[in-house]
């Protein structure tokens, strides 16, 4: 394809050319392209062209020269460098044309991931939002002075997608409180997000560098920008806390918007939340029980934490309020007969109880049997690696795994 290419473009035979991008529909994407022969086979091919960028010899010097082409040119793996030069090339033109044929041409995706954006860089951005529909922007890893995010975030509304990693996540999130039309930022913010708030790892790790980022440390103060955001709009939201450390009083800020949640969170995230469930009058309690029930959804997994009396206790009064979940895994937590009492009378909210590896005796185990076999929602309880001398209970019972 490549000798092709080089052939058709040195024979400069009109007739050749056409026939030759006719049979490959205008792909390009196979081959090295300098600036003069992609110029060539435009002037002779009425489609459009699609060019790989990153195999092509096409530098930012010639941007200028390509912007009255760019309605003819599908550009493939544009790099981050080549984008912030053709919107500061674009704005300096001032042509709104401009702006639809580079969104055409990139199908509507401006990646300016892991640059260090200025003020002019900024302004350029904003030239193109301001004059576009539907832009999917990634701005992972991506610097921004200050004073540029609140006029960025006022755009939001023109970008159908917004990929950002979590430290630019907190300060536009932070920008939505202090911006004058905080309803508005808010819900633009989140409708770009597509309603989810990623601040887990897999927004953080920068392929580029090859490291990952510690846990990021919420302060009470985020969190209660976070609440605030998701509380002023009227749709519900994915919060992912996932490598987060959270302080407690953080935490609180959270409940107050867990019923607008669905929640990605840690064992150890959801063991402290679980145990700020019984906090406060009757009433409160009930309300961060339904609260929680709700974002956490059907699967409960605290397996591989210590479960004491206190947090069983919370543990049952979330299962009292909870629709029902399809499996709630309780192995390796540390359980005792003295544990399991608060829990029992609401074994049946579960289809999949996982109580292996516990230090539950006979005692335990004739309870729980007693609370499976009044009940049929419970499907397969696990109580394998316990400290039970009898189990013959249980053999011919398909519900139990014991061994």
């Amino acid at each position: 394809m490549q000798q092709l290419v080089m052939l058709v473009s040195e024979a400069q035979e009109v007739e050749i050319t056409q026939s030759f991008l006719n049979k490959v529909g205008g792909d390009l994407t196979s081959c090295t392209l300098t600036q003069e022969v992609l110029f060539y086979l435009l002037q002779h091919h009425p489609g459009p062209v699609t060019v790989d960028f990153r195999k092509s010899k096409i530098t930012e010097t010639n941007i200028r020269e390509l912007l009255p082409l760019l309605d003819r040119i599908q550009m493939k793996r544009l790099t981050p460098g080549f984008v912030r030069s053709a919107i500061r090339e674009i704005y300096q033109t001032r042509s709104p044309q401009y702006v639809s044929s580079l969104l055409r041409s990139t199908e509507n995706y401006i990646n300016l991931t892991t640059r260090g954006l200025d003020a002019a860089d900024c302004a350029a951005l904003r030239f193109i939002l301001q004059h576009g529909q539907g832009v999917r922007l990634n701005l992972m890893w991506t610097s921004i002075p200050e004073g540029e995010l609140e006029s960025l975030l006022q755009l939001l509304s023109n970008v159908s997608q917004l990929s950002v990693d979590r430290q630019l996540l907190l300060r536009f999130l932070h920008c939505c409180e202090s911006s004058d039309i905080q309803q508005g930022a808010a819900a633009s913010l989140l409708q770009a997000l597509q309603h989810r708030l990623d601040l887990s790892c897999s927004s953080a790790v920068n392929l580029t560098e090859g490291t990952e980022e510690p846990p990021l440390h919420l302060r009470p103060e985020d969190c209660r920008v976070i609440s605030m955001v998701i509380q002023s709009v009227s749709t519900n939201a994915e919060l992912t806390l996932l490598d987060c450390d959270v302080e407690e009083a953080g935490l609180e800020h959270l409940f107050s918007v867990l019923e607008k949640v669905h929640l990605r969170c840690s064992k150890d995230q959801l063991l402290q939340l679980l145990t700020l469930v019984c906090v406060g009058s009757e009433r409160e309690c009930v309300r961060r029980a339904v609260s929680l029930s709700h974002a956490v959804g059907g699967e409960v997994d605290l397996s591989h934490t210590v479960l004491d009396t206190r947090a069983c206790g919370s543990l049952a009064l979330f299962l009292e309020y909870s629709e029902g979940l399809s499996e709630l895994d309780l192995s390796h937590c540390q359980l005792t007969d003295h544990c399991l009492e608060p829990l029992l009378p609401h074994l049946h909210k579960t289809q999949v109880l996982d109580l292996s590896n516990n230090s539950i005796t006979d005692k335990g185990a004739q309870l729980i049997y007693d609370t499976v076999n009044a009940t049929t929602s419970i499907q397969t309880v696990r109580l394998f690696n316990n400290e039970m001398n009898h189990k013959q209970l249980y053999q011919g019972d398909k519900r139990f795994e014991i061994w």
